[in-house]
């Protein structure tokens, strides 16, 4: 099983000639016009196939749109409520997840915690989410809530709230008011929560982060941007550590 959500050679034979035939004139020159002909062609893709040097982080050219569009994935945003880390830090993980997929969490509760040690409260790293509300109209009531949670400062405590007591997918068991209730759990001011869950902007805001990750080559989650480099699955700590180190090597 893939480790995210995502919605959904042989050979010719060999033939051999054994019948002996004496070669003519005419079949000599047609060969040696044939081999000449092969020998141009071999030298114009000696010349014109050559793949450019590469130019981005992880051996990807400028010619690559969808890679050159991940380097500038970045926020970096003082004050931003959907990022951990200092501004400065020399790389960005960048996620796009949706709070209904148990994938996502599996990497919130297991991978992140031990990335979040080693690398962000080092400076290292900053970590920036993006919703890709994609699994049904809870996972957008979701990451709408936990916006408007951000709002008030409290997007990632409301983020771990909701990936510790994951609901079922897309099961009724998430609504406005069971968010509600979270939120006055959290200590949030509940009528402020409740405009900002409302707010359109919001609500636009969660939709133009999955244009952003599908434009970028998301298509299931939870997925990563590190550079140029997309990361799909939760993968194992040492994925991130491998990914991170090159990263982190490249800045210096």
């Amino acid at each position: 099983m893939d480790p995210g959500h995502d919605g959904g050679s042989g050979y010719p034979a060999v033939v051999t000639d054994t019948e002996e035939r004496r070669p003519t004139r005419t079949r000599l020159l047609v060969g040696a016009g044939i081999v000449l002909v092969v020998l141009v062609a071999l030298a114009i893709v000696a010349v014109t196939g050559r793949s450019p040097a590469p130019t981005g982080a992880t051996g990807t050219t400028s010619a690559d749109p969808v890679a050159q569009a991940r380097l500038d994935v970045p926020r970096r945003q003082a004050g931003d409520p959907l990022a951990l880390g200092r501004v400065d830090a020399p790389v960005v993980l960048a996620e796009w997840g949706d709070f209904q997929c148990p994938f996502c969490r599996l990497y919130a509760t297991s991978t992140e915690p031990a990335l979040m040690r080693q690398y962000v409260d080092s400076g290292q790293v900053r970590i920036e989410w993006h919703d890709f509300a994609y699994l049904g109209p809870e996972s957008v009531l979701e990451a709408r809530a936990a916006r408007a949670a951000g709002r008030q400062g409290q997007f990632w405590p409301f983020h771990a709230a909701l990936y510790a007591d994951q609901a079922p997918e897309n099961r009724g068991e998430v609504t406005e008011a069971s968010l509600t209730a979270l939120a006055e759990r959290l200590g949030l001011d509940v009528p402020r929560f409740q405009a900002d869950f409302a707010d359109p902007q919001i609500a636009s805001d969660v939709a133009a982060d999955q244009q952003l990750g599908s434009r970028l080559g998301v298509g299931g989650v939870p997925s990563f941007v590190i550079g140029d480099q997309l990361i799909f699955g939760a993968q194992p700590l040492s994925t991130f550590q491998q990914a991170l180190d090159a990263a982190l090597a490249r800045s210096r």
